[in-house]
């Protein structure tokens, strides 16, 4: 709690560098990391180290949040997290202004960290005055400890180890009818779906070709939903947020443009990606 995020960062890649020197499966993971951004993604070559210590200032940030959440007895305001949430929520606000009714999904990319990206949409939820908002996470239950306390009026729709993973699509359709939002990760890769294959769609991701997850898109034509993509950075200790256009889900074309989102987002901030170093990610997939 006394250690800033920039001193973690640095935590980070000091520790990752000390267990390198004596630990092969350390070094050769975080060296993969790297290589795959490298050669796939376009990697910058200063970044060798943040990337390669992707994975450990994860954990420490998550660490980080989950106690801070704690202590506080509630949500957590880091200065941070409120300005990015109001910047979600007034992109929110202005397609209400204009469409009242219009159902919106919030579609944050895997990036930095699972709990600071619920910590943001606990900001947007407290911006736009929502009681509930339902969110769908594949990350394990209290890894940390309780995460009761982390996600107060956050209705957890979980989909790892969950034995109602049939009907999680009908729970997020009644949320989503319920408070107009939900949040679910548009960007989750085919890899990580292994037991559970995943129903996707073909689509040309930084012009190969790949395979996203193609339920959100059955329900948006269905339910004519709107897709708000964005991901959060963390660079110099500061967080921050990229917001993507709006994505009409019941267009034709709405996976290829999500795909580009995703794509565009490996690119610029590929380093703190939390599916970084699996080279595979999005260029294959079981299909059902």
């Amino acid at each position: 709690m006394h250690v800033s995020f920039l001193t973690m960062a640095r935590i980070a890649k000091l520790g990752w560098l000390w267990r390198s020197l004596f630990d092969v499966r350390w070094r050769w993971n975080g060296i993969t990391r790297y290589e795959t951004g490298r050669d796939l993604f376009s990697l910058d070559r200063d970044k060798w180290l943040t990337a390669m210590a992707g994975g450990v200032q994860e954990r420490l940030i998550d660490r980080r949040i989950h106690v801070g959440q704690q202590r506080s007895e509630g949500v957590e305001h880091l200065p941070d997290m409120v300005a990015i949430g109001q910047r979600i929520a007034d992109v929110i606000a202005g397609i209400w202004a204009q469409m009242p009714k219009r159902l919106v999904i919030l579609s944050p990319l895997h990036y930095v960290s699972q709990y600071a990206n619920v910590l943001a949409v606990h900001e947007v939820q407290r911006a736009l005055g929502l009681a509930n908002v339902a969110i769908v996470s594949g990350v394990p239950r209290d890894q940390y400890g309780s995460d009761e306390s982390v996600t107060p009026g956050i209705e957890i729709l979980h989909t790892h180890g969950d034995g109602m993973r049939n009907s999680l699509g009908i729970r997020l359709a009644r949320s989503l009818r319920r408070d107009r939002v939900a949040v679910l990760f548009a960007d989750a890769a085919p890899y990580s779906m292994q037991k559970y294959p995943m129903d996707t769609v073909e689509v040309s991701m930084l012009g190969r070709p790949s395979r996203i997850h193609g339920g959100i898109f059955r329900m948006g034509q269905i339910m004519d939903v709107l897709l708000l993509p964005y991901y959060l950075t963390f660079e110099r200790g500061r967080f921050d947020v990229v917001l993507f256009d709006p994505v009409e889900l019941a267009d034709a074309t709405a996976p290829q443009r999500v795909a580009d989102c995703i794509g565009r987002a490996l690119t610029q901030h590929y380093e703190n990606n939390l599916f970084a170093g699996y080279p595979t990610l999005y260029g294959f997939a079981p299909v059902r």
